[in-house]
Formats: structure tokens, C-alpha cells, sequence
């Protein structure tokens, strides 16, 4: 891999990735999507000229900060006019715009990464939900899973809750009420405003592609997907059926595709960015191509 690998997974990261970007390649655009419940600035990187516009999100479960990683490098390539294969970058940038948020679960991350900040209005909180160890936190800051707080079998889910006893915390919470969150509100405004061609959400771990929904489009567009990773096809099943980005996407008639990128442990280790990223970087760069 030719692009430079930095760690954004944190506020620091994210801030160095930033202005490397932006010393290398001047001036890109960039949109503040929203804000998370802590603060921290949501943003979209804005890529290309075409009128066909294709998504991607990272960063929604914090122990899965891989994914922040490498949508930050699938940017930096793309502005380096790097390409894959048979496709020019030239060429794809002419005719689709990819938009991609590399993190939309800031708080989580920098819990996970930097442990619980005492001084912060929540710490109290979260310290309970943990029990002092966030080094698995999938939550945002207030134990809900951005990727079940989506409009999509809501309902269900929330009894699913009731039996399985799952309350506030590390995972899996699905939170009040649909998009209750700022961040996965933000990512679905984000969807609704640009009706974009396609979706990807990046996760981590197991090399395998989700369609969302199952018709004969997404799974002909996410064979093309696994043709150009090597990744396997599945379909949700148990907890992974409710609530998702991609599940609330393709209700709304986006072929949409969760991405479970990466074999192992979450938090998946710095040593795996490199081959993690030559097999997701040709499928995403390929991904509007293949709608």
C-alpha cells in the first residue's frame, strides 16, 4: 500500500489524517455532518465530480475503529489518482462523487482508546455500564449501538431486548427510539439528503458482505463485490437482523451492503491494515461500477 497509514481511530489520529491530507492534496471537501453527543465533529469527505454518488460509513461500533483507518486511506488513495486493476481513477472520479464518513461513533472510540474521561458529564455512567473497562466498547457515549438504533424492525428488536435482558451499555442497546442518536441521525440525514447510488457500511470482523435487502440487484452487485475481494456472501441472522444502517438504507430502496472486513479479535491489531486494506480498497473504488 503506497498511501500513508496513519491511526485516526482517536481525536488526535483523525486530526493528524486530516491535515495530511489536506497539505498533500490542498484544500478537499469536507462537510460537517453532524456532531456527536460529546461534541465531536462528524465528517464527510467529498470525493470526485460525477453525478452518480456513492456512500460509505465507518466507525460505528468503537472496538471496530479499523474501519475509520481505512476509509481514511481509501481517501488519501483516491486523491493520490491511485487506481486498481482495469479502473482509472481518472476515469471513476469523472463520473461519481463518493462521499465517505469514516467515523460516526467518535465518542465510543475514544473511550475504547483512551479509557473513561472522569472529568466528562457521563463518566459516572459509563464507569457502571463497564464496570471501569471500555476496552471493548461497541456503544457511543451513552451505551446505545448506533448500529441497532435505525428505523428497520425497530419494534421487534425492542422486545428481542426485553427477553434477552439487554439494557444500556457495551452492546447491542438499541436505544429510546429510532435515530434517538445524533450520530446515527446524522448518518441517516446524511442518506435521505443524498440519495446516493449505493451504500457501504464497514465492520469488522469476517470477511463477508451482507446485501441489503436480498433482492436480485444487491446480490448480483455484492457477487461483483466478492469477485473483487475475495470475501464471502451471507445473510444477517439473531441481533444482526434489526436496527442497522444498511438495513434501514435498503428499506428505502438503496442497495446497501455491510461490509465485515478483517479475521479475528475486535479490536482487530495495527498489523492487519495493510492486508485488510489491498482487499476492501479495489472493491470500494470498484463499488459504483458494479450498480
Amino acid at each position: 500500500m503506497n498511501s500513508v497509514f496513519f491511526q485516526p481511530a482517536d481525536d488526535n489520529g483523525r486530526r493528524m489524517m486530516t491535515e495530511y491530507i489536506e497539505s498533500e492534496h490542498g484544500p478537499v471537501e469536507r462537510q460537517r455532518i453532524g456532531s456527536s453527543i460529546m461534541g465531536r465533529d462528524i465528517d464527510a469527505y467529498i470525493i470526485g465530480k460525477g453525478q452518480g454518488r456513492v456512500a460509505f460509513f465507518g466507525g460505528y461500533h468503537a472496538s471496530e475503529s479499523i474501519t475509520c483507518n481505512l476509509l481514511f486511506a481509501f481517501t488519501e488513495a483516491l486523491l493520490s489518482g491511485k487506481a486498481w486493476g482495469r479502473y482509472d481513477a481518472l476515469t471513476i472520479l469523472s463520473a461519481f462523487t463518493f462521499v465517505i464518513v469514516p467515523m460516526v461513533n467518535p465518542d465510543g472510540a475514544e473511550m475504547r482508546i483512551r479509557g473513561i474521561d472522569q472529568a466528562a458529564p457521563l463518566a459516572a455512567r459509563q464507569m457502571a455500564m463497564c464496570r471501569g473497562d471500555a476496552s471493548h466498547w461497541q456503544a457511543n457515549a451513552r451505551g446505545v449501538d448506533l448500529n441497532h438504533n435505525h428505523d428497520h424492525r425497530f419494534t421487534e428488536y425492542k422486545e428481542l431486548e426485553r427477553r434477552l435482558g439487554i439494557s444500556p451499555g457495551a452492546t447491542l442497546y438499541s436505544g429510546e427510539y429510532p435515530e434517538s442518536e445524533p450520530e446515527s441521525r446524522a448518518a441517516a440525514a446524511l442518506v435521505r439528503a443524498l440519495a446516493p447510488m449505493g451504500v457501504v457500511s464497514l465492520h469488522s470482523q469476517g470477511e463477508v458482505i451482507y446485501p441489503h435487502p436480498s433482492t436480485e440487484k444487491s446480490l448480483r452487485v455484492a457477487e461483483r463485490m466478492r469477485e473483487a475481494s475475495g470475501y464471502g456472501i451471507s445473510v444477517p441472522d439473531g441481533t444482526a437482523e434489526y436496527g442497522g444502517l444498511c438495513d434501514y438504507t435498503g428499506d428505502l430502496g438503496i442497495p446497501s451492503f455491510t461490509v465485515e472486513v478483517g479475521i479475528g479479535e475486535n479490536p482487530l491489531p495495527e498489523s492487519v491494515l495493510d492486508r485488510v486494506f489491498s482487499s476492501v480498497a479495489p472493491m470500494l473504488f470498484a463499488f459504483p461500477t458494479f450498480l
